[in-house]
């Protein structure tokens, strides 16, 4: 916290985190340039770290993160850039104050980021890795936040190869009870 405190009477260093393997790299990239046109100033050093497919971590610049989409990225930068090793991004990311995950899907949002910067001793704006886990599944999350007591819509669970998905709404649709308009 001590370190936190010190930075802001200085310039405050932020690790952005952004790409990773899911399909949403696209709107992980988007995300990550809102973050920078919003919370950049002379007195914030941004310092982008984008994740390709693979969770390869690549330092890359401001420019960079606005000039591309994921495909660009992932071939340019296994064309002209080599990934950092985990020893390199791990002490990146300690020369920075805090780090700002802005990964969607998979890597970025189930808890496997957060954990590897715990387990790194690395902070992190967001929730924990605990957290992020159990919110991650929506279906699992709605279920245990009506086991604790809360009021919760209701849902049912399709799974895309199931055979049972139209006896499972059929069962839903009976169930749910429809509030009509006054």
């Amino acid at each position: 916290m001590q370190k936190f405190v010190n930075s802001l009477k200085n310039n405050l260093k932020i690790a952005l985190l952004t790409g990773g393997p899911s399909l949403e790299r696209g709107i992980s990239l988007n995300s990550a340039r809102s973050v920078l046109d919003h919370l950049g100033d002379e007195n914030i050093e941004i310092i982008p770290i984008y994740f390709d497919h693979k969770k390869r971590a690549y330092k890359i610049s401001k420019a960079q993160l606005y000039s591309n989409n994921p495909s660009d990225f992932d071939f340019k930068l296994a064309q002209h850039r080599t990934p950092l090793s985990a020893k390199s991004l791990i002490k990146l990311l300690k020369k920075t104050d805090t780090v700002f995950p802005a990964m969607h899907g998979p890597f970025g949002e189930d808890g496997q980021i957060q954990a590897f910067l715990e387990k790194n001793k690395i902070p992190f704006i967001g929730s924990s890795s605990r957290s992020c886990k159990m919110a991650f599944d929506k279906y699992e999350a709605n279920k245990n936040i009506k086991a604790k007591g809360f009021f919760t819509l209701p849902s049912a669970l399709l799974k895309i190869y199931s055979k049972d998905n139209k006896k499972i709404m059929m069962i839903f649709s009976k169930n749910i009870k429809c509030i009509e308009p006054s």
